[in-house]
């Protein structure tokens, strides 16, 4: 799966729909993406580009959102492929051209192709872009350069296990989702915040209002622990009684932890997560997470600022007891 992000101050690429309600396609699916000129030309072109390399399966599966565009691409094993890095650059320099295309011919129509000239903020805001004078400006350069539209460090996640590629595909196609939700709460996917909670200060993303519940209790649970022991038991019990009033503290990744996720939302009750990799300027909760975050259920906190590296798993291990640790002594 790749990531293309787009240049900051361009005309968004598509739109989300503002309504609470979005509507319906023919078979009954909820649409969340407004297209525009640009959508329909990139579309064309992420369709037309595998024809024209040999080493290229079909890019079949893919989503263009206002500020970033997400493709699943597959090489094929022959002879003659490329490295990966070749074909995003080249796919990059044909959506740049369709790009300047479609604002250099809304500019000589008077932008009479309805163009939405919106944009995504970070923040999950919407701003309007300021009004292109002269579109052909960013057209090609004299020397046949076409100006950039996308940032030049692209992301990428190689799938190396069996049942990657749906988790991918899946991924893709319930980003417009996702991204309307946030939009629809932005009050609970803003910035990340500090806060001051157990006598230091955290990370925070979320609702932060959750701190102030009567009932907070410390979720932790040691991944030796088997399910049907006394302990395993006894903490899931104690989760199932949380209920809306209250919620549950911890890093949720053991087993045991996870069963007692389980119980808090089947009780209606509310997490506080704590999260061993501090949180970066995109940051957002994980696919499974960002329901509950929407209703305002959800609350992630660090003691670490974000890296620019990925942590190893023996740091990550000695993140989560630290603050594991911290919660269970607080919140004795």
């Amino acid at each position: 799966m790749v990531t293309l992000k787009q240049l900051p101050e361009l005309a968004a690429f598509s739109r989300i729909f503002d309504e609470a309600e979005p509507p319906k396609d023919t078979r009954g699916r909820s649409r969340y993406l407004i297209e525009n000129e640009i959508t329909k030309a990139f579309v064309r072109a992420i369709r037309d580009f595998a024809g024209k390399w040999w080493g290229l399966w079909s890019i079949d599966c893919f989503v263009i959102m206002p500020d970033h565009i997400h493709l699943r691409i597959r090489i094929k094993d022959t002879g003659d492929q490329m490295p990966l890095g070749k074909y995003v650059y080249q796919l990059m320099k044909a959506l740049a051209g369709e790009y300047w295309r479609v604002l250099a011919a809304d500019g000589a129509t008077g932008d009479g192709g309805g163009r939405d000239r919106r944009r995504n903020t970070r923040d999950g805001g919407t701003a309007v872009n300021r009004p292109l004078q002269n579109a052909s400006v960013a057209a090609p350069a004299p020397s046949g350069a076409i100006a950039p539209v996308f940032e030049r460090s692209w992301h990428d996640w190689i799938v190396k296990k069996d049942g990657q590629i749906a988790a991918f595909t899946r991924y893709i196609r319930e980003n417009p989702e996702r991204a309307w939700l946030r939009q629809q709460n932005r009050q609970y996917f803003g910035k990340v915040r500090k806060v001051s909670f157990l006598g230091r200060e955290w990370f925070a993303y979320g609702n932060l209002a959750i701190l102030d519940l009567p009932v907070l209790m410390a979720v932790k649970g040691h991944r030796a622990t088997k399910k049907g022991s006394v302990e395993w038991d006894a903490l899931v019990e104690a989760c199932s009684r949380i209920g809306p009033g209250g919620a549950g503290v911890g890093t949720f990744m053991s087993p045991l932890e996870k069963a007692c996720g389980n119980a808090i939302a089947a009780s209606g009750g509310k997490w506080v997560v704590l999260s061993p990799e501090g949180f970066h300027d995109r940051w957002h909760p994980p696919r499974e997470k960002e329901g509950f975050c929407a209703e305002g259920r959800m609350l992630f906190l660090s003691l670490y600022a974000a890296m620019d590296r990925t942590p190893t798993k023996q740091e990550l291990y000695q993140r989560c007891h630290e603050m594991g640790d911290i919660v269970v002594e607080g919140l004795k």
